[in-house]
């Protein structure tokens, strides 16, 4: 059974849904993390951030402060 490349890629299209519609979960907080960057805050600081206003779970912190890092290296201007 022969298939075109044209089939077999939109059969595969509609196989697998995106694995990551968006990279980071706390994308949506992008602008709340840039201004605390700016002001001196540190990935560590702002997860603590989200653990106080118990946006997320204590022993999560960890996970989202390197999230939180990577999140701000993606989007940081290359200088």
């Amino acid at each position: 059974m022969k298939q075109t490349l044209l089939e077999l890629m939109q059969k595969s299209s509609g196989a697998l849904p995106p694995q990551h519609p968006r990279r980071s979960a706390f994308r949506p907080l992008l602008p709340l993390f840039m201004a605390m960057a700016e002001k001196g805050h540190t990935a560590g600081s702002m997860a603590d951030f989200l653990v106080q206003q118990q946006e997320i779970a204590p022993e999560r912190r960890r996970a989202a402060s390197r999230s939180i890092r990577n999140l701000l290296a993606r989007h940081s201007p290359v200088l």
